[in-house]
């Protein structure tokens, strides 16, 4: 026999055999959607994105055990009362400046959530760093 044969590699996957632009799955991705209360997308890839972040973010078992631990605290933000923030631009589309407007808060969300994971980061860091013992044995003076 040859020894240069190569074992065959077996997929036991299941999620590799799966067609993704099947009608079973696009159905399956709008019904989980609906089930889910999240509003759908033509791309029906885009709308599983949402599902699958509503799933890792809001039914993981510590959020089901505490749900207000993932729920967003605060007051509403009123996009009405605070159209000032537009940059003064008051003409065009009332839903564009809206949307702009959203934008600009998920962008400044995003951003707190940045600096948090650095200032973790930072924390981390000095904790490894911080108060370093020095072992006398490795120096040596001169020669």
């Amino acid at each position: 026999g040859g020894g240069g044969d190569k074992p065959k590699l077996i997929h036991s996957n299941p999620l590799d055999n799966l067609d993704f632009t099947s009608p079973e799955f696009v159905a399956g991705v709008d019904k989980l959607a609906d089930f889910l209360n999240i509003p759908k997308h033509p791309d029906h890839l885009i709308t599983l994105q949402a599902v699958a972040s509503f799933i890792s973010t809001r039914l993981h078992p510590a959020a089901i055990q505490d749900p207000t631990s993932v729920i967003p605290e605060g007051q509403p933000f009123d996009l009405k009362a605070n159209g000032s923030s537009n940059g003064g631009q008051q003409n065009g589309d009332i839903g564009m400046m809206e949307a702009a407007q959203i934008l600009r808060l998920l962008h400044i969300n995003d951003l707190r959530l940045l600096q948090t994971r650095i200032n973790e980061s930072i924390v981390s860091v000095q904790t490894v760093t911080a108060n370093p013992k020095t072992d006398t044995r490795l120096g040596k003076v001169g020669r």
